[in-house]
């Protein structure tokens, strides 16, 4: 079980803009509206589809909500930009023509260079461990959130309905973002 670094091209390890076709009530019956995925990037879509085994390390943020300027969502961004890493590849010309792979990372003599499975786990534990307080910082904004709510009627109504649609957004405050700055010190 060995695992190789492949270098993306720019851009790929963003979350990958999907169209969908809703119906309407306008003369033309229907509009196209882009939408993202954002638990999945352009390159991890491309790589699953060619049937390559990866993993790309990633953290969570949080970005300031555009529509609701007063809110934040989680965003999922990658750690090593520009890498990804694809375990025990069968075929490296399919791996290499794959979109979104820039190439992969070779060793002076120009053979792929291996990466052992424990620096591949020691990567994940950190992420798991970043991702574990990460959710315990959100886990307490969206309380002060609900809590914030109940003197708000407007934020609550925002809240009512993001509950409802399954996404939550966290206010901005300096309180919240005070655990992030201690967290990442």
């Amino acid at each position: 079980m060995t695992w190789y670094a492949v270098k993306t091209i720019p851009g790929a390890q963003l979350p990958r803009k999907e169209y969908v076709v809703k119906l309407t009530r306008s003369a033309k019956g229907y509009r196209v509206e882009p939408i993202t995925n954002p638990m999945l990037s352009l390159v991890e879509r491309a790589l699953d589809e060619a049937g390559f085994e990866h993993y790309m390390p990633t953290e969570k943020r949080l970005v300031r909500d555009r529509r609701h300027t007063d809110l934040y969502k989680v965003k999922r961004f990658a750690l090593m930009v520009g890498y990804v890493f694809v375990r025990d590849p069968r075929d490296w010309r399919k791996l290499e023509q794959t979109h979104g792979v820039a190439g992969i990372v070779c060793t002076a003599e120009g053979q792929p260079f291996p990466i052992d499975i424990l620096e591949i786990m020691d990567i994940r534990m950190m992420e798991a461990e970043y991702d574990a307080v990460f959710d315990i910082q959100n886990k307490n904004a969206r309380a002060k959130l609900r809590k914030n709510a109940k003197k708000d009627p407007r934020l609550k109504k925002l809240v009512g309905a993001l509950d409802i649609a399954g996404t939550m957004s966290v206010p901005v405050n300096s309180e919240i973002f005070q655990g992030f700055t201690d967290a990442a010190e």
